[in-house]
């Protein structure tokens, strides 16, 4: 007879482009899927696409896919009634509202102007409807998740977000502890590099359960280099593990000049005779294609050729085997950006060149276009044997912070790569064109961590349960 499992249903709340619920959709036991996605909740039209590709690919029929993603502001009653009316049963709920505001990267990392825009956000309060939510579907379980910034983020009256919405979960009588916490905090903070994801991004997790016992925490599986002879753990996954397999291409130049400052009142013409010297150029630059036939030959080979760390990465981003290589190409450079990326070393940022003493350095430093007391960072390149900083939503307007490691390059990240560093496996297509793509991928769960996350939620369903 053969053997079976159950199933256990999942709703995805502010669903994104579905990087944590395709976690869980891979998450198996005995090579049997566990977890179920029966709906999903998206306000973006473009990750509603995404979210139902996702589906047809997984086999379910279109027409079904599209009533199960529900498209709307979750703040709205309509919105709430159509999920209600849509989807009358779950087990578990997962999700985490938008976090900008929250985030110490982006606007609160800002100016003074840009702080105080942040400082009363409506997306502060979004918690209160993931609640509702919550409370009206009264799930075994449900994974709340957010940045770091939530920790230290205050309402009006001084009292910090992340206390209101534990008070709130056990109000709704979860119990939030993790077993192996001796503190018995009510949250945990992951950083998806610990699960094999190649990039720092720490993430807080609230894992809340009807069982009345403790939750079981995700499983630390990786370390840096040095705490693995003491640890026995696999060595992060760096930037060579992760897209050293993806073909060389540069970027085609723009017509700015080498010397132009970034001074949006002043307006220099090209000269004729310099636009026709970089079109030549340009001709013999070959900056990839949107769409292509997938590099299977370098692909193996880098996975031949890897740690154990590599391939098991490999292995979870590794396409269907008629699949195309989508999202390789490089976006366009200024010139003097170009120079700026091909003479960085790895590692090096804006802030090194300009505090440099070095000759060398100083020249190139007369290329950088920022004010340096706003963006020491502005500029950044990766390291090949590092893992990659925050891949952040801001992609879509530059790739500065996001330099390729290789010298010959001379450019910023693609799209596939910045897919790749957040753990999305190949054949997982994003329906949004262009740089708009590096939005999405900026602001998801990584796929990897929310694994991690599902395999916590499992044994801890199953320490309740242990036959199923």
């Amino acid at each position: 007879m053969k053997k079976t499992i159950k199933e256990y249903k999942i709703l995805d709340l502010f669903a994104g482009i579905g990087g944590f619920s395709l976690g869980f959709k891979k998450f198996q036991i005995e090579k049997m899927k566990v977890f179920k996605i029966v709906a999903a909740l998206e306000k973006d039209k473009n990750a509603v696409n995404t979210l139902i590709k996702a589906l047809v690919k997984d086999g379910i029929p279109y027409e079904q896919a599209v009533s199960m993603i529900i498209q709307g502001d979750i703040s709205l009653p309509e919105t709430k009634k159509k999920l209600f009316d849509t989807c009358k049963d779950v087990d578990i709920i997962i999700g985490g509202p938008p976090c900008q505001s929250f985030s110490m990267i982006g606007p609160r990392s800002g100016d003074k102007t840009q702080q105080e825009k942040y400082t009363n956000d409506d997306r502060d309060n979004l918690f209160e409807h993931y609640l509702e939510i919550v409370e009206h579907y009264n799930p075994q379980m449900f994974v709340f998740e957010n940045v770091k910034g939530i920790l230290s983020k205050k309402n009006n009256d001084g009292i910090k977000y992340i206390d209101i919405i534990i008070d709130r979960f056990e109000q709704l009588g979860y119990r939030l502890q993790f077993n192996n916490d001796v503190k018995e905090k009510k949250y945990t903070v992951l950083n998806a590099v610990d699960f094999g994801v190649p990039q720092n991004r720490e993430r807080v997790i609230i894992i809340g359960n009807k069982y009345r016992i403790n939750n079981f925490s995700p499983i630390v599986t990786h370390c840096s280099l040095e705490k693995v002879p003491t640890t026995g753990l696999l060595p992060y996954v760096n930037l060579q593990d992760a897209i050293g397999d993806l073909p060389k291409i540069v970027p085609k130049l723009t017509y700015t000049l080498p010397n132009q400052k970034l001074d949006k009142k002043v307006k220099i013409d090209i000269p004729q005779q310099r636009k026709e010297s970089i079109d030549v150029l340009n001709l013999s630059r070959n900056n990839g294609e949107d769409r292509t036939p997938y590099h299977w030959d370098n692909f193996n080979y880098h996975y031949k050729n890897g740690t154990i760390s590599r391939r098991i990465f490999l292995d979870f981003i590794k396409p269907s085997e008629n699949s195309e290589l989508i999202g390789h190409k490089a976006r366009s450079q200024q010139e003097s950006d170009v120079i700026l990326f091909e003479n960085m070393a790895e590692g090096m940022t804006a802030n090194d060149i300009v505090s440099s003493t070095n000759e060398n350095l100083k020249k190139l430093a007369i290329l950088i276009k920022y004010n340096m007391n706003s963006f020491k960072d502005k500029y950044k390149k990766l390291s090949w044997s590092k893992p990659s900083n925050t891949i952040i939503a801001h992609l879509q307007k530059d790739g500065n912070r996001y330099i390729h490691p290789d010298s010959q390059q001379g450019r910023t990240i693609t799209v596939r790569e910045a897919a790749r560093i957040q753990s999305f496996p190949d054949d997982y297509e994003i329906d949004a064109i262009g740089n708009l793509r590096f939005k999405y991928i900026g602001n998801a769960v990584p796929p990897l961590l929310g694994l991690a996350v599902a395999d916590a939620v499992y044994r801890t369903i199953t320490s309740v349960n242990p036959k199923e």
